[in-house]
Protein backbone atom coordinates (compact mmCIF):
# COMPACT_ATOMS: atom_id res chain seq x y z
CA UNK A 1 0.00 0.00 0.00
CA UNK A 2 1.58 3.35 -1.19
CA UNK A 3 2.34 5.80 2.33
CA UNK A 4 1.85 9.38 2.37
CA UNK A 5 3.39 11.77 3.94
CA UNK A 6 1.26 14.21 6.20
CA UNK A 7 3.05 16.25 9.41
CA UNK A 8 1.05 15.45 12.47
CA UNK A 9 -1.59 13.53 11.28
CA UNK A 10 -3.67 13.70 14.13
CA UNK A 11 -4.13 17.09 13.98
CA UNK A 12 -6.01 16.12 10.68
CA UNK A 13 -8.38 13.48 10.92
CA UNK A 14 -10.51 14.45 8.15
CA UNK A 15 -7.14 14.21 5.70
CA UNK A 16 -6.13 10.75 7.24
CA UNK A 17 -10.10 9.46 6.59
CA UNK A 18 -9.77 10.60 3.16
CA UNK A 19 -6.11 8.61 2.50
CA UNK A 20 -7.91 5.32 3.84
CA UNK A 21 -10.35 5.77 1.60
CA UNK A 22 -8.36 5.81 -1.44
CA UNK A 23 -6.47 2.73 -0.20
CA UNK A 24 -3.09 5.10 0.76
CA UNK A 25 -1.63 4.97 4.43
CA UNK A 26 0.23 7.46 6.08
CA UNK A 27 3.67 7.34 6.78
CA UNK A 28 5.87 8.27 10.06
CA UNK A 29 8.86 9.92 8.42
CA UNK A 30 9.08 11.64 4.94
CA UNK A 31 11.93 9.37 4.08
CA UNK A 32 9.17 6.62 4.35
CA UNK A 33 6.84 8.16 1.74
CA UNK A 34 5.88 7.80 -1.57
CA UNK A 35 3.89 11.20 -1.38
CA UNK A 36 3.28 14.39 0.06
CA UNK A 37 0.28 15.94 1.38
CA UNK A 38 -0.06 18.81 2.28
CA UNK A 39 -3.34 20.06 4.30
CA UNK A 40 -5.32 23.15 4.87
CA UNK A 41 -4.48 25.91 7.13
CA UNK A 42 -3.86 29.38 8.29
CA UNK A 43 -1.98 31.68 6.03
CA UNK A 44 1.72 32.11 5.13
CA UNK A 45 4.25 34.82 7.09
CA UNK A 46 3.47 38.04 5.72
CA UNK A 47 7.57 37.88 4.51
CA UNK A 48 7.02 35.31 2.54
CA UNK A 49 4.27 37.03 0.20
CA UNK A 50 5.36 40.94 0.64
CA UNK A 51 2.47 41.93 1.80
CA UNK A 52 0.78 43.76 4.54
CA UNK A 53 0.83 41.86 7.85
CA UNK A 54 -2.59 43.04 8.77
CA UNK A 55 -4.00 40.93 5.97
CA UNK A 56 -2.60 37.62 7.29
CA UNK A 57 -4.50 35.41 9.59
CA UNK A 58 -3.44 32.46 11.97
CA UNK A 59 0.10 32.71 11.03
CA UNK A 60 2.61 29.75 11.78
CA UNK A 61 6.23 30.56 10.84
CA UNK A 62 7.39 27.28 11.84
CA UNK A 63 4.95 24.97 10.14
CA UNK A 64 5.96 27.44 6.94
CA UNK A 65 9.54 26.68 7.09
CA UNK A 66 8.92 22.77 7.71
CA UNK A 67 6.00 22.35 5.08
CA UNK A 68 8.82 24.61 2.34
CA UNK A 69 11.54 21.92 3.24
CA UNK A 70 9.29 18.96 2.57
CA UNK A 71 8.31 20.42 -0.98
CA UNK A 72 11.99 21.19 -1.80
CA UNK A 73 12.74 17.44 -0.18
CA UNK A 74 9.59 16.01 -2.75
CA UNK A 75 10.27 18.10 -5.69
CA UNK A 76 13.96 16.85 -5.79
CA UNK A 77 12.77 13.63 -5.46
CA UNK A 78 10.60 13.48 -8.12
CA UNK A 79 7.67 12.25 -5.64
CA UNK A 80 4.01 12.93 -5.77
CA UNK A 81 2.35 15.94 -3.73
CA UNK A 82 -0.88 16.80 -3.04
CA UNK A 83 -1.26 20.41 -1.69
CA UNK A 84 -4.56 21.44 -0.26
CA UNK A 85 -6.01 25.11 0.29
CA UNK A 86 -3.24 26.38 2.35
CA UNK A 87 -1.36 23.37 0.85
CA UNK A 88 -1.76 25.03 -2.40
CA UNK A 89 -0.56 28.40 -1.28
CA UNK A 90 2.72 26.57 -0.05
CA UNK A 91 3.54 25.01 -3.05
CA UNK A 92 3.27 28.18 -4.96
CA UNK A 93 5.55 29.87 -3.14
CA UNK A 94 7.79 26.96 -3.14
CA UNK A 95 7.91 26.39 -6.65
CA UNK A 96 8.70 30.28 -7.19
CA UNK A 97 5.01 31.91 -7.64
CA UNK A 98 2.97 34.76 -5.83
CA UNK A 99 -0.07 35.06 -4.00
CA UNK A 100 -2.81 37.70 -3.53
CA UNK A 101 -3.18 38.57 0.02
CA UNK A 102 -7.36 38.70 -0.03
CA UNK A 103 -9.90 37.97 -2.50
CA UNK A 104 -13.51 38.66 -1.44
CA UNK A 105 -16.22 35.64 -1.86
CA UNK A 106 -14.21 32.70 -1.14
CA UNK A 107 -14.47 32.48 2.46
CA UNK A 108 -16.47 30.44 4.64
CA UNK A 109 -20.11 30.61 5.38
CA UNK A 110 -20.61 32.67 8.92
CA UNK A 111 -21.15 29.81 10.74
CA UNK A 112 -18.49 28.13 9.29
CA UNK A 113 -19.92 26.15 6.80
CA UNK A 114 -17.85 26.19 3.48
CA UNK A 115 -19.18 28.12 0.63
CA UNK A 116 -19.88 26.39 -2.70
CA UNK A 117 -19.28 27.57 -5.78
CA UNK A 118 -19.27 26.48 -9.81
CA UNK A 119 -15.95 26.21 -11.48
CA UNK A 120 -14.38 25.79 -15.13
CA UNK A 121 -11.44 23.02 -15.45
CA UNK A 122 -8.81 21.99 -17.99
CA UNK A 123 -6.57 18.88 -18.51
CA UNK A 124 -6.51 16.54 -15.31
CA UNK A 125 -9.82 18.04 -13.50
CA UNK A 126 -11.67 17.79 -16.69
CA UNK A 127 -10.62 14.11 -16.81
CA UNK A 128 -11.79 13.36 -13.59
CA UNK A 129 -15.05 16.10 -13.29
CA UNK A 130 -15.73 17.40 -16.71
CA UNK A 131 -15.33 20.63 -18.30
CA UNK A 132 -17.29 22.35 -15.02
CA UNK A 133 -18.00 21.49 -11.53
CA UNK A 134 -19.22 22.77 -8.03
CA UNK A 135 -16.53 23.03 -5.13
CA UNK A 136 -16.56 23.97 -1.77
CA UNK A 137 -14.26 27.01 -0.83
CA UNK A 138 -12.80 28.30 2.49
CA UNK A 139 -10.17 30.32 1.89
CA UNK A 140 -8.99 34.15 1.33
CA UNK A 141 -5.81 34.01 -0.07
CA UNK A 142 -5.07 32.56 -3.90
CA UNK A 143 -2.53 32.49 -6.38
CA UNK A 144 -1.44 35.40 -8.01
CA UNK A 145 1.72 34.72 -10.48
CA UNK A 146 1.36 30.86 -11.44
CA UNK A 147 4.80 29.07 -11.02
CA UNK A 148 7.13 28.51 -14.11
CA UNK A 149 6.35 24.89 -15.63
CA UNK A 150 2.64 25.19 -13.85
CA UNK A 151 -0.44 24.55 -16.15
CA UNK A 152 -4.01 26.40 -13.95
CA UNK A 153 -6.71 23.18 -14.28
CA UNK A 154 -9.32 24.89 -12.57
CA UNK A 155 -10.67 28.46 -11.87
CA UNK A 156 -13.71 29.49 -10.55
CA UNK A 157 -15.98 32.43 -12.53
CA UNK A 158 -14.36 34.74 -11.53
CA UNK A 159 -11.14 33.92 -12.31
CA UNK A 160 -9.59 32.47 -9.11
CA UNK A 161 -7.30 29.72 -9.63
CA UNK A 162 -8.62 27.11 -8.06
CA UNK A 163 -5.93 24.25 -8.88
CA UNK A 164 -2.88 23.78 -10.73
CA UNK A 165 -0.42 21.44 -11.21
CA UNK A 166 2.92 20.84 -12.38
CA UNK A 167 3.71 19.69 -16.43
CA UNK A 168 6.64 17.59 -15.46
CA UNK A 169 6.19 16.16 -12.27
CA UNK A 170 3.22 14.39 -10.66
CA UNK A 171 2.23 17.45 -8.55
CA UNK A 172 -1.62 19.03 -7.95
CA UNK A 173 -2.64 21.56 -5.77
CA UNK A 174 -6.42 22.48 -5.53
CA UNK A 175 -7.42 25.76 -3.46
CA UNK A 176 -10.94 23.83 -2.70
CA UNK A 177 -10.95 20.75 0.26
CA UNK A 178 -11.45 17.02 -1.28
CA UNK A 179 -11.00 16.00 1.83
CA UNK A 180 -14.56 17.49 2.90
CA UNK A 181 -16.38 16.15 -0.17
CA UNK A 182 -15.46 12.40 0.14
CA UNK A 183 -16.92 9.50 1.83
CA UNK A 184 -19.63 10.22 4.43
CA UNK A 185 -19.10 13.73 3.50
CA UNK A 186 -19.57 13.58 -0.49
CA UNK A 187 -22.19 15.61 -1.97
CA UNK A 188 -24.74 14.89 -5.19
CA UNK A 189 -24.63 18.23 -5.71
CA UNK A 190 -20.65 19.28 -5.43
CA UNK A 191 -17.07 17.46 -7.12
CA UNK A 192 -16.36 13.80 -5.58
CA UNK A 193 -13.15 14.48 -3.58
CA UNK A 194 -12.46 10.78 -3.30
CA UNK A 195 -11.06 11.37 -6.88
CA UNK A 196 -8.45 13.45 -6.37
CA UNK A 197 -7.04 11.47 -3.31
CA UNK A 198 -7.23 8.56 -6.30
CA UNK A 199 -5.10 10.40 -8.02
CA UNK A 200 -2.69 11.20 -5.61
CA UNK A 201 -2.66 6.76 -5.07
CA UNK A 202 -2.52 6.26 -8.98
CA UNK A 203 1.12 8.43 -9.38
CA UNK A 204 2.42 6.89 -6.06
CA UNK A 205 5.49 4.40 -6.48
CA UNK A 206 4.28 1.03 -6.35
CA UNK A 207 0.61 1.95 -6.91
CA UNK A 208 -1.57 -0.73 -9.61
Amino acid sequence: MPCIYLHDPSRFPNYTAALALAGLSVADAPDKADGLLLPGGGDLAPERLGCDSALCRDVDRERDKRELQLCDQFLKQNKPILSICRGAQVLAVALGGSLTPHVDGHGGNSDGSDRFHDTRTAGLLTSLYGPCCVVNTHHHQAVAALPEDCAILQVSLDGVVEAFGHRQKPVLAVQWHPERLCGPYARADAADGALIFGWLRSVCRGSL
